[in-house]
């Protein structure tokens, strides 16, 4: 159950985060609750996951592996090197203990926006696409408008395509690659094959 509305959180994050990451996150809110309304998730919940998924993006890393430590947050050697990839788990943490959001499903797609996870939700799938393809990413990233479209019809191949392109941008970079992705990936190729098979 909702304890927060979309309505409720914008003026809030309009205080708490940055123009450039309020930009994105409004951008992210009006394209997860399109795909929302596509694929079957209830469009206010996924607008409000949007608009709050970046809610620990302006810590530093030293503060994001301190709050990381605060909350219980378990980090593994890729997130100790790259503490960027912590600003979902905490932000969830954030999210529950600050702003009195208990809602499980919006916490899990915060937590897992970043790099996924096994047995992603509708939801979380729904705010992991909406991160990664919303217009404002074209100014960074070229040719996401294809992989778009895909969204509009088939959530899991446009975050199969969206991990390729990240793996391959990570590896083209000499970036280490998170564990949760390459996980995340692995399930739901197998996922995608079995129903395929059936």
């Amino acid at each position: 159950m909702l304890t927060l509305t979309p309505t409720d959180v914008r003026s809030r994050i309009e205080h708490e985060l940055k123009p450039d990451v309020l930009a994105h996150v409004r951008n992210t809110a009006e394209l997860a609750r399109q795909l929302a309304e596509i694929h079957g998730v209830d469009p206010d919940q996924a607008e409000l996951a949007a608009l709050v998924h970046d809610i620990a993006d302006r810590y530093s890393e030293r503060e994001l592996l301190n709050l990381a430590d605060k909350y219980g947050i378990q980090v593994d050697l890729t997130e100790a090197r790259v503490p960027k990839l912590l600003h979902g788990p905490v932000g969830a943490e954030i999210l529950r203990r600050e702003w009195g959001i208990d809602d499980e499903e919006v916490l899990d797609a915060v937590r897992y926006h970043v790099s996924g996870t096994r047995g992603m939700s509708k939801l979380t799938k729904v705010l992991f696409v909406a991160d990664k393809l919303e217009p404002g990413r074209d100014r960074h990233y070229g040719g996401l408008k294809g992989t778009r479209e895909l969204a509009q019809g088939d959530l899991d191949a446009a975050i199969l395509k969206l991990y390729a392109w990240r793996v391959n941008e990570l590896v083209d970079a000499g970036r280490p690659i998170h564990e949760h992705l390459i996980t995340s990936r692995n399930l739901l190729i197998e996922n995608v094959r079995n129903e395929n098979l059936r």
